[in-house]
């Protein structure tokens, strides 16, 4: 059997498939959602304005596309990039200033990605050459390069008179800007994951690189296509970042990391590869977005908020794990 056939006849899901199967965790976590609201409305009836829904929607946002990488490098088998926080002030910092350069958000945008591509040919590389964990890998250049930023700044900001600026603080149909491409990301990721046949190259790979490459798919390069888009992501999310969060330093980035690989665990995708539907998380980061808001609400210290989002990912890990044994999808 050729390459192109054996790719073809792997197992692809097919919308009436998607309907049928997979239904109790996405309805559990829409369960759980809309009850963390409705107890936080009840509580506190002003958590229902329309300042918090604008509040919850930067979070998605942001997390939302930070997720898309985190989980293109779950489902390839590469585990999760620990890397994110610092590819993401990075990719930031050029996008600051070369909005400062007055260019315009076509160029900021190209700018921030392709330093967040070239973040993760460098990850990528490193794996590749040295045969290293991408664990210990991206956890050692997350570390290199919030070092190496604190030497270079202390506070960056998109200028007030930026089309940059503006794009963070603009509104269609009610929800920010920034909202509507990570929507729109999520869903076309979601398709191309499925649905195309350098998706479920990528997918074969995390799920048996093994019987990947006696099929002849090339593991290097599945593995560098699958960082560099990873980081293409985090550059993209940094434009956001950068758009809405105003003033950052390096280590602004640092509590969005647990958020993120609860979301993509949470959505099912399997950080051991192989496993996953990138439309879940819209609902998976949707929920982990309303928590520090609802938890504000409540009054809890952000010593407590973190305690609990510890606990969170702890509990998303572990049904990650069962997940595996069960050989569920």
């Amino acid at each position: 059997m050729t390459l192109d056939r054996a790719i073809d006849a792997m197992p692809a899901a097919t919308p009436l498939r998607l309907r049928l199967e997979g239904w109790g965790t996405p309805i559990t976590l829409l369960v759980v959602w809309l009850l963390l609201i409705a107890a936080t409305g009840l509580y506190r009836p002003d958590f229902f304005a329309h300042q918090t829904v604008l509040a919850i929607a930067f979070t998605m946002s942001i997390t939302g596309v930070l997720a898309i990488g985190q989980g293109i490098i779950g489902i390839s088998g590469g585990f999760i990039d620990l890397s994110q926080p610092a590819c993401l002030i990075l990719s930031g910092l050029v996008a600051v200033r070369l909005s400062e350069a007055g260019l315009p958000l076509a160029v900021v945008f190209a700018g921030a990605i392709i330093v967040g591509m070239a973040w993760g040919a460098l990850n990528a590389a490193i794996v590749v050459a040295a045969k290293l964990n991408p664990v210990i890998v991206t956890l050692a250049t997350n570390f290199i390069g919030l070092a190496a930023l604190y030497l270079v700044f202390q506070l960056a900001q998109v200028p007030n008179d930026s089309e940059i600026y503006h794009m963070g603080r603009a509104r269609f149909l009610g929800l920010p800007v920034i909202w509507w491409p990570m929507l729109v990301l999520i869903v076309i990721v979601g398709y191309l994951v499925h649905y195309t046949r350098f998706g479920r190259r990528m997918t074969a790979v995390g799920g048996n690189r093994f019987a990947a490459k006696a099929r002849g798919i090339s593991l290097k390069t599945t593995r560098f296509a699958t960082f560099m888009a990873a980081g293409g992501f985090v550059g993209f999310a940094a434009v956001l970042f950068a758009s809405a969060a105003g003033p950052f330093n390096p280590s602004s980035a640092i509590t969005l990391q647990l958020s993120v690989i609860a979301a993509v665990i949470l959505a099912g995708i399997s950080l051991a590869g192989g496993r996953g539907s990138f439309w879940m998380l819209l609902l998976s980061v949707g929920f982990l977005s309303t928590i520090p808001t609802s938890l504000v609400f409540f009054g809890l210290s952000s010593d407590n908020q973190s305690i609990f989002q510890g606990t969170l990912l702890m509990i998303a890990v572990a049904i990650d794990g069962y997940r595996a044994r069960r050989g569920s999808p």
